[in-house]
């Protein structure tokens, strides 16, 4: 790879120390190295602005840098950031966790779903568990026809539609979208309680009968026909 951005380069490895200095400020320009605020990014950011000011001699009387130096240094420099950033840019996010909505991104039924969870939880991945647990209440309930299968429903709306249905789950089910919503979005852990105490939310709210209005009850009995 370093092979590759040095063959980017102009053929000549003896510039001056301006020229060099103007290769490094090219290739720092590009697209690729701006729009980030990943912390290794403004750290090879700052160590390329040193370089710079090295290889222009703006910083104090230090006398320039030979030419033929100036230029293995550019070259150097220039190969080694290009091969970093591409290192960051293709690093998979925490735990291979794609931070999308509970009903979004996974088309796997409840118990799948359930079956993931359980599965990491063995493997002591309590994060992942945690976030399936979630994924397989929300699918369960649109199984169950008491959700809407809407990708882009947060864990909260969910949490708060399903609180009507199950009065007695409401405060654990605001505990698991809050939760859900700080691992996938907010880059936190879960522990090993926390993953156990939301599998345990979606078995009682798989075997829990929903609660249901009592217009709604009345109108699944209305007679088809009758007069409202």
């Amino acid at each position: 790879m370093i092979q590759l951005a040095v063959a980017a380069l102009p053929g000549r490895l003896d510039p001056g120390n301006a020229e060099a200095a103007d290769w490094l400020r090219a290739e720092l320009a590009k697209a690729a190295y701006r729009d980030t605020r990943d912390p290794l990014q403004r750290a090879l950011d700052a160590i390329a602005d040193w370089l710079f000011r090295l290889l222009s001699g703006v910083d104090g009387p230090t006398r320039a840098l030979p030419t033929f130096v100036a230029g293995i240094a550019a070259v150097v420099v220039v190969a080694l950031v290009a091969y970093l950033l591409r290192f960051v840019r293709r690093t998979p996010s925490r735990r291979g966790e794609s931070p999308d909505s509970p009903l979004g991104g996974q088309r796997l039924t409840a118990a799948e779903l359930r079956a993931r969870a359980q599965r990491a939880f063995d493997d002591a991945r309590y994060a992942a568990c945690l976030l399936d647990a979630m994924r397989a209440i929300a699918r369960g309930c649109v199984e169950r026809t008491l959700l809407e299968d809407s990708p882009s429903l947060t864990a909260h709306e969910i949490a708060e539609r399903l609180a009507e249905a199950f009065p007695a789950q409401a405060n654990e089910l605001r505990w698991a979208a809050t939760r859900f919503d700080a691992v996938a979005y907010g880059g936190a852990d879960a522990s090993r309680d926390e993953a156990q105490r939301l599998l345990r939310v979606e078995a009682a709210v798989r075997e829990t009968r929903p609660v249901r209005h009592r217009s709604e009850d009345d109108s699944r009995a209305q007679p088809v026909g009758a007069a409202p």
